[in-house]
């Protein structure tokens, strides 16, 4: 009896040491296929207390993301970049004409601007050179009026007069209304330059003629035309 009671309590124990083996292995691989983590251990122990674990939702895998363009999608693309590409390239070469067009503009008005600027110039030296022959054509019937002497004495004090403007030259006037005075009259005139410092200018009044100093052709015209007046009269 005692020796059956021994061998019961051999055989117990070792059921024992079995169980406690068997549940480390178990436990051991368990845990070393991740069943202890924190949501499996927290859902165990829910489990045991009887409490119903919420449902974990796992999280979908975005369509659009896993989802390949297709060949129209990339050709929609890429034609969708080859037009603002265009539209940029047309919108610079139409700024470019713009500023070709301003350029060619500005160059026009300043050609034209030029030619105005020269035409008012010719405008105004003819309109001052008119102004002279005519002041001239005056100046000369005033000395035809006067005695020869003071004719001559006239000249000498333009010619010994200082210039007021740099193109003032009374030798070329005295020697334009000289020119342009009838024959008689300029003999006389002439022959009033009798003392040495008249003949020296005398000689320098005649020099230039005899040199072809240019005389007004309008002051010419414009004595015939006085000329015929009577005339027509």
């Amino acid at each position: 009896m005692k020796v059956a009671l021994e061998w019961l309590a051999s055989l117990f124990l070792a059921l024992c040491v079995g169980t406690v083996l068997s549940l480390t292995v178990i436990g051991g691989m368990l845990w070393w296929k991740g069943v202890f983590q924190d949501e499996r251990w927290l859902a165990m122990l829910a489990a045991l207390h009887g409490i119903q674990p919420a449902a974990v939702v796992e999280p979908q895998p975005d369509p659009v993301d896993d989802e390949q363009p297709s060949y129209e999608q990339i050709a929609e693309q890429r034609l969708a970049a080859s037009l603002d590409l265009e539209l940029r390239e047309t919108s610079i070469d139409k700024t470019l004409g713009e500023l070709r067009n301003l350029e060619t503009q500005i160059r026009t008005e300043r050609e034209w601007l030029d030619r105005w600027k020269l035409s008012f110039d010719q405008r105004l030296a003819t309109l001052e050179t008119k102004a002279t022959e005519e002041s001239l054509l005056q100046l000369q019937r005033t000395m035809e009026s006067m005695n020869p002497k003071q004719a001559k004495d006239q000249i000498m004090r333009m010619l010994e007069a200082s210039p007021t403007r740099p193109e003032d030259d009374p030798l070329r006037d005295v020697v334009t209304i000289l020119k342009t005075m009838p024959a008689d009259k300029q003999r006389k005139i002439i022959g009033e330059f009798k003392l040495e410092d008249e003949q020296e200018r005398l000689a320098e009044i005649l020099r230039q003629i005899r040199l072809g100093t240019p005389d007004s052709d309008l002051l010419r015209d414009t004595r015939n035309q006085l000329q015929q007046q009577p005339i027509q009269r």
